[in-house]
């Protein structure tokens, strides 16, 4: 049988190897907490070990009884603190640091006073039991089904050392004569080895844990990267819909504006072309239809060749919105004056519907000066700028009056709506005949991008 340094001398190689393992562990997985704390817990043991073994040649209270058997209640404290860390859903207790200061004031003064043999082990037991106990608890209450087994092996491990230190004090107490801590008696042996014993599992348990705690973790961030994109895709669907929706209305929308009133007028003029019998009302009627047409052709052209290269160019556009304003201007007798200022963009816009709205306002502008203003007189003034573009339509017309028309206000609040959604601003002045100010960012923002940044 092995003597008792030599169990002692064991069990501190053992600790501190076991403060290497975990010690290299706990560098490399950093979110796995409390293993710092068994490192230390197991460094302490390591040191203590040797300055028990040294009482057979050395006679120092303070450092081969005193020092080293404090070493222990830290390792064992550390012990609770760190099953307490490692769970993560609980906080530690303190309150049994206090209640065992008693036991161990004790305990050092009867140690200084080199009395009190038979007592002493009472006292220093009571301090591990607890310790370990409150561990053990802390361990034997995991609920996560990952860790389970790994922690009620150390929860078990503990008690049951906990239950060696008892039997311990309790078998020494009852003795005929006190014994010493290195005396060859079965008390101190079986605690000795229990101690390697304990060593080896809370390594092997500690290791199971941590082991288990990264896979555990692991799974858990793949679920929770699997629920993000699975959150992400249905969000995407979400956006989609909404994209598709928005598209659908803006397509509607622009239909009605534009496409709906030319059928209408070209159905109401051809109707009235068929009720008319005088000729110089019926060429007057056709040239109407014809003038039409040729806006709704080129409307069409204007949708197609955008919707098929998926770009516009500036040029096309604002030269079929002269094209338009002259036509309309002149029919009524309006002397128009069309300037364009700035650097215009010569590369493509991609902002097709967007582009197409905006003209959709210019239209509606001019619409309203030929329909209301009765000027004489008006000016388009069409500017670029490095960061904004602005629309300036004025006539020297009445303005509008205190009662609208009902088509003419609806107009105004159709104008509102598109401008808004291209982030500008229109400003309107009613004095000396009618100012239209239009402004609108550069370049074009989509409304896609629009409803994606909401």
């Amino acid at each position: 049988m092995l003597d008792l340094p030599t169990l002692i001398i064991i069990s501190g190689s053992i600790s501190l190897l076991q403060f290497l393992s975990l010690g290299i562990v706990g560098i490399y997985n950093r979110t796995v907490k409390g293993i710092h704390c068994w490192a230390v817990a197991a460094l302490l043991n390591g040191v203590a070990m040797p300055l028990i073994s040294l009482r057979s040649f050395i006679d120092s209270a303070l450092l081969t009884k005193l020092l080293p058997t404090s070493m222990n209640f830290a390792a064992t404290y550390l012990f609770y603190l760190g099953a307490v860390r490692f769970r993560g859903d609980c906080r530690p207790r303190h309150w049994p640091l206090l209640a065992l200061l008693p036991c161990y004031v004790t305990y050092a003064w009867l140690i200084l006073q080199d009395e009190g043999l038979r007592y002493r082990p009472l006292l220093t037991s009571s301090i591990f039991v607890c310790f370990l106990a409150q561990g053990a608890w802390v361990m034997l209450k995991e609920t996560q089904e990952a860790l389970r087994f790994s922690s009620r092996l150390m929860g078990i491990c503990a008690l049951l050392i906990a239950a060696v230190f008892a039997y311990r004090a309790v078998a020494l107490f009852v003795r005929d004569t006190p014994a010493e801590l290195l005396d060859q008696v079965m008390p101190q042996l079986i605690t000795f080895s229990g101690i390697i014993l304990w060593t080896l599992a809370w390594n092997f348990g500690a290791m199971m844990l941590i082991n288990q705690r990264q896979t555990f973790d692991n799974a858990r961030l793949h679920a929770e990267k699997l629920r993000s994109v699975q959150e992400l895709a249905a969000a995407e669907n979400v956006m989609m819909e909404l994209r598709t929706a928005q598209h659908r209305q803006q397509l509607t929308s622009d239909l009605h504006d534009g496409f709906s009133g030319i059928t209408s007028n070209l159905a109401m003029l051809a109707f009235q072309g068929c009720s008319e019998e005088r000729l110089m009302q019926q060429k007057e009627l056709f040239q109407k239809i014809e003038s039409l047409a040729t806006e709704w052709n080129r409307e069409l052209r204007l949708w197609m060749n955008g919707m098929e290269r998926g770009s516009l160019y500036w040029a096309d556009t604002l030269a079929e919105a002269k094209s338009y304003a002259q036509r309309l201007t002149a029919a009524k007798g309006i002397s128009l004056h069309w300037r364009l200022t700035g650097q215009m963009p010569d590369t493509p816009e991609h902002c097709v519907q967007e582009i197409i709205s905006l003209m959709r306002v210019l239209k509606e502008a001019i619409n309203n000066l030929v329909s209301h203003s009765n000027a004489d007189h008006a000016q388009i003034h069409v500017a670029f700028r490095d960061s904004r573009m602005a629309i300036v339509v004025k006539d020297d017309g009445h303005g509008f009056q205190t009662e609208t028309p009902q088509s003419s206000s609806r107009g105004l609040k159709n104008m509102e709506r598109r401008i808004n959604e291209l982030s500008g601003t229109l400003k309107r002045r009613n004095k000396w005949g009618t100012v239209l100010c239009i402004t609108i960012p550069l370049p074009l923002q989509s409304n896609l991008n629009q409803l994606q940044r909401s």
